[in-house]
C-alpha cells in the first residue's frame, strides 16, 4: 500500500530528478522510493557499525558513502511505471 506525502526538494534536485526520469522506465515517485530505500538501508548498515552521527552526516553530505547498484529487471512492479 502506498501513501501520498508532500516533501520539499531543492530546485537542482528536482531538475536532476526530472532529467533522470526522461531516460528511465521508472516514474519520479518510483525513483524517489528507490533512492529513499537505499538511503535508509545505508543508514541501518552504518548504525550497526556504531559510526558517530556527525561523522556519518558528513560522509553522506560529501558522497563518501557509496550508492548501491539496483538492477531494474529485478524490480517487480505491480503496474507499469506509466500508471502513476
Amino acid at each position: 500500500m502506498a501513501r501520498r506525502i508532500a516533501v520539499s526538494l531543492d530546485e537542482d534536485v528536482v531538475d536532476a530528478l526530472n532529467a533522470h526520469t526522461r531516460g528511465s522506465p521508472l516514474s519520479r515517485s518510483e525513483l524517489v522510493n528507490v533512492a529513499l530505500r537505499r538511503f535508509l538501508r545505508a543508514e541501518r548498515r552504518a548504525a550497526r557499525l556504531h559510526v558517530d552521527g556527525a561523522e556519518q552526516a558528513r560522509r553522506i553530505a560529501s558522497g563518501a558513502i557509496p550508492s548501491h547498484r539496483l538492477e531494474g529487471h529485478l524490480l517487480r512492479l505491480p503496474r507499469g511505471p506509466w500508471e502513476n
